[in-house]
Parts: C-alpha cells; sequence; structure tokens
C-alpha cells in the first residue's frame, strides 16, 4: 500500500504491552521481530511497526493484528553479587490504516543525572551518572507521509509517563522500498525525556532524574516478494548510536532471515545479534509461523546467547 504525496494519513497503533525488569539486549516487541533478532527496521510490515519503524505501516496489510507473550532471562556480569535478570512482556497491537490508537508500555535502561546540591562557580562537584532500569508507558498518534512512490515517512508524536513523571517524545522513521530492496532508517526518543526519581526533593539528597538517551538504527532488506509474505528475505540491522546497560554502553548489529517455503503455510526463520562495542554479549535466535487459517498465524522464537541469556515468546498474528 502506497500513500500517495500530499496526502497525509493518521496511522495510529493499538498496542498493550507490560514488561517486568529490562535486559541488556531490550525485550523484543514482535515475536516475528524477535525471529530475527531484532533486524527488523527495514522489514516493519506487520502491526509491530510502532515500535520498529512507523514508516513501515505503509508497507504492510491493510488491517494487522498480534498478540504475543515473552519470557527472557540474563546472568549479571558477577553471578555472586546479583541474581540472574528475569523480564517477561506481553503485547496487543492492532493497525487500520489510516486510523487506530497507540498505547504500549515498555522496558528500557535509563541514565540517572544526579545534580549537585551546591551550585555556581565554586563548586567543582563532578555530577554523577548510572544506569538504572525503567518502565515506560506510551500513548502516542503516528503520521504518515509519502515523499514519493518509492518513499514513506512517519512521525509519532507520543506521550510518556516513567516514575509518576510524564514527557512529552517523538519517534520517527523513514521506508525507501525500490523493487526487493527496502533500506529503512528509525531514531527513537528524539527528545531524550527525563523522569524524576522517586526520591527527588526528599531533604539531605540530590535532585536525580532518569533520562532515555536518543536511539537511531539503520537497516536494509532483500525480499524476493513484497507486499506480503515474501518466499525468502534476508534482512542486517546495525544501531548509529550507543545506549547504556548496567555492564557498559551497547551498539548492535543484527542479521536476519525468514522464509516461508512450499504452500506458506509454515514460516522458519533465524538470526544472530552481537554488540560492535565492549563485551560482544552475541546471541543466536529462531523462530516459526503456522497458519492455522487463512492469514492467521501462530507464531514462536527462541534466543540463546552468552551470559546464560535464554528466551522464548508465542503469539498470534493476522493480516487482511
Amino acid at each position: 500500500m502506497v500513500f500517495k504525496s500530499r496526502n497525509v494519513s493518521l496511522c495510529v497503533l493499538l498496542a498493550v504491552v507490560g514488561v517486568s525488569g529490562v535486559a541488556e539486549a531490550q525485550a523484543p516487541l514482535g515475536t516475528r521481530a524477535a525471529g530475527m533478532a531484532g533486524a527488523f527496521v527495514a522489514v516493519a510490515d506487520d502491526a509491530s511497526a510502532v515500535y520498529w519503524n512507523p514508516a513501515g505501516l505503509a508497507t504492510g496489510a491493510i488491517v494487522s493484528f498480534l498478540v504475543t507473550w515473552s519470557e527472557e532471562k540474563t546472568s549479571p556480569p558477577d553471578r555472586q553479587a546479583a541474581a540472574a535478570e528475569r523480564h517477561t512482556g506481553r503485547m496487543v497491537a492492532l493497525s487500520l490504516p489510516p486510523i487506530g490508537l497507540a498505547y504500549y508500555r515498555i522496558g528500557a535502561y535509563g541514565t540517572t543525572v544526579a545534580t549537585p546540591a551546591v551550585t555556581g562557580p565554586s563548586s567543582r562537584e563532578e555530577v554523577r551518572r548510572s544506569v538504572q532500569a525503567l518502565t515506560t508507558s506510551m500513548v502516542g498518534v503516528s503520521l504518515l507521509q509519502s515523499l514519493t512512490e518509492q518513499i514513506v515517512v512517519g512521525a509519532t508524536p507520543k506521550i510518556v509517563r516513567g516514575r509518576g513523571d510524564t514527557a512529552f517524545d517523538v519517534d520517527a522513521g523513514v521506508m525507501i522500498d525500490v523493487d526487493r530492496i527496502r533500506v529503512g532508517l528509525v531514531a527513537r526518543n528524539l527528545t531524550t525525556p527525563a523522569f524524576a526519581d522517586a526520591t527527588a526533593g526528599r531533604p539531605g539528597e540530590d535532585e536525580v532524574e532518569i533520562e532515555l538517551s536518543r536511539e537511531v538504527r539503520a537497516g536494509v532488506a532483500w525480499g524476493s516478494q513484497w507486499p506480503g509474505n515474501s518466499r525468502l528475505t534476508v534482512s542486517v540491522d546495525a544501531d548509529l548510536t550507543t545506549r547504556p546497560t548496567p555492564s557498559g554502553n551497547r551498539r548492535d548489529v543484527a542479521a536476519g532471515v525468514e522464509t516461508w517455503p512450499g504452500d506458506r503455510r509454515l514460516a522458519l526463520r533465524g538470526g544472530a545479534r552481537r554488540s560492535t562495542t565492549g563485551d560482544a554479549r552475541a546471541a543466536i535466535t529462531g523462530g516459526a509461523s503456522y497458519a492455522v487459517r487463512s492469514m492467521i498465524f501462530v507464531e514462536g522464537h527462541v534466543v540463546v546467547g552468552q551470559r546464560d541469556e535464554r528466551g522464548w515468546s508465542v503469539g498470534i498474528r493476522a493480516g487482511f
């Protein structure tokens, strides 16, 4: 589906996501994307595109619906100092271009900035920073605009709530679709929203805020047939910015493949990711979809990786 130039269409996604805890590799949104190790920015053509690349909503089905449940565990760097992290998630998403509604919750790591109590030229105290987990709730509206027959841009102004504080933020994406090649770019947290910590304002304590860092990710994908379930899709994603984790910054590169052989009732997918900065923290993923009825699929994925990372997700997806 192509959006005509100068015809701004409102695309919003209905999503309800619950996340308990956060992993260094952020909890995947969408079983299909997770099965491809997150190499999904240039593929995003189902309801999970609200996260992976809003501009991708213009290239998918007229109606897309998905429900997913997931769980992952990761051992900390010092196993004797802390227990393994366990994080679960669930997602319900519906896209009805050109109309919809978006709400979701997601976990992330933010940078805590403590401002010294004494300010001015007489104070030389260095500002301290640490990394903390943060769960945010978001409500947003996605606007799409076709620049040409091959280029679509999208932006999602949203209200973000975390730790009892509220901030305004914007995500944006672009999708370039030329024959069998797609190139995607997404930027999240463009305003780098900050949220007051629960301890802020207490006597004798510094004012503390948790700030979400700006994230920019690019991807390229090749598909034997688009739109629809391409018999073979190969994709590569790369973070263009770093993001904080308790064991240091990471900047991921990921590669994934998806195939729908035979009568396209069964899909197989797999992928791998690793960080290009600091510890590699590599992981391998695999997944599958099965059509229980025409365009209605049951899906699942698993992941194994360093630091005993283990995870899975199951879901249902439909597109018309």
